[in-house]
């Protein structure tokens, strides 16, 4: 599979598994060097830490609910930037939200595309998300309590709440109900399926580079620096390499364009793929691993071990530190199998009917209409 960067690996690769009627899923994950930080794992042991503490947190976070309803799985991979919050937050509350759309039974793709948005309303609204994402994250009880007690004449200054400005995160989220996958994503985390040992991919790639993405991003006063980075100013350094992600304010504050305007927005691209009995797994994957390996090439990597491997735990072990002998980033991969001698439960959604902005040849995949749903005010609990 070609040659491979020679350094010292971390071999505490995290990973886990399970099997339903119609698929054998597995996860696995590992932390990236302490020099690059660009991925957050969904529970990693240092997750009560941020990156101000001056430690490098793992950044991949991913949720695995293969039991959304009796017809449903959810599987996501979101790749942090800036710090883990953001992404642990969409691995907590994206698949709730998702469940308690009023379109989830009807419209999928309609309510994929809302919860997208609804992930920055959260983020936007008060400080209560992050007590969501650690519960531990209080506000401080001596400046609470003790002050007051100790000095009468002590006064708490109320700062406007300010959402995450340089923190955020991609995100691939994929929907698997009766014979159809729906998958949505913004920024450089990816879904790929195998059908007859070719990779079709299921995700758009979200690069300042691309000519559409370019427009939007200079009409709303940004800049692309010589790196292929968005800048909101020509001549700073540049911020990151994704121009589409959830949080990222810093990116979302011009008041004459609505959100899908922005220079970086959270509108994802929706890919709809009915699984015929030809299509044989998917791979969804954090940055890091479209770094290391192609399309077709981690395609190929997968089946050359289920040549003699049946368990997809042992193969997402072995496909992240593969990818973790050429790349410092963190990394996260789910490997979803299909058992095609079981019937599909339901029967399937209607297919988006217009072709993607972003779809390369022969990929054969479809996005979604863009119809948003207004959501009721976050509630994580309910």
């Amino acid at each position: 599979m070609g040659a491979s960067k020679s350094r010292d690996i971390d071999t505490s690769i995290t990973s886990e598994g399970g099997e339903r009627v119609r698929i054998k899923y597995a996860v696995a994950y590992v932390q990236g060097s302490p020099v690059i930080t660009e991925d957050d794992h969904a529970a990693p042991p240092d997750a009560g830490r941020t990156m101000e503490d001056g430690d490098h947190t793992m950044e991949d976070a991913h949720a695995i609910v293969p039991d959304l309803d009796d017809t449903t799985s959810f599987f996501g991979v979101y790749d942090g930037h800036g710090g883990h919050e953001v992404a642990l937050l969409c691995a907590k509350l994206f698949h709730i939200e998702l469940k308690h759309h009023p379109n989830y039974q009807n419209d999928l793709v309609i309510a994929i595309r809302s919860v997208f948005s609804r992930m920055d309303e959260v983020l936007q609204q008060s400080n209560e998300w992050r007590e969501f994402v650690d519960p531990t994250a209080k506000s401080n009880f001596l400046q609470r309590v003790i002050c007051p007690i100790a000095n009468p004449w002590y006064r708490k200054r109320e700062t406007p709440y300010m959402p995450p400005q340089n923190t955020g995160s991609s995100a691939s989220v994929v929907v698997i109900r009766g014979n159809w996958i729906i998958v949505g994503n913004v920024g450089d985390s990816h879904c790929v399926a195998s059908r007859n040992h070719q990779a079709i991919q299921l995700s758009t790639d979200h690069k300042p580079r691309h000519p559409y993405e370019r427009v939007r991003i200079e009409n709303a006063g940004g800049n692309i620096d010589i790196d292929q980075q968005v800048v909101k100013e020509a001549g700073q350094r540049g911020m990151f390499a994704t121009s589409r992600a959830i949080g990222d304010f810093e990116f979302k504050q011009n008041k004459t364009l609505p959100p899908e305007e922005q220079i970086v927005i959270c509108n994802p691209d929706i890919h709809d793929m009915e699984i015929t009995n030809d299509v044989e797994f998917l791979v969804i994957a954090s940055q890091g691993i479209w770094e290391s390996m192609t399309c077709q090439g981690v395609v190929d990597y997968v089946h050359e071990e289920l040549e003699h491997v049946t368990n997809p735990r042992v193969i997402c072990e072995r496909l992240v530190r593969f990818a973790q002998a050429v790349t410092d980033l963190d990394l996260t991969a789910i490997l979803i199998q299909f058992k095609h001698e079981v019937p599909a439960p339901v029967p399937a959604p209607a297919p988006a009917a217009e072709e993607s902005e972003e779809a390369s040849d022969g990929q054969e995949i479809k996005p979604a209409a863009s119809n948003e749903q207004q959501q009721p005010p976050f509630a994580p609990n309910g």
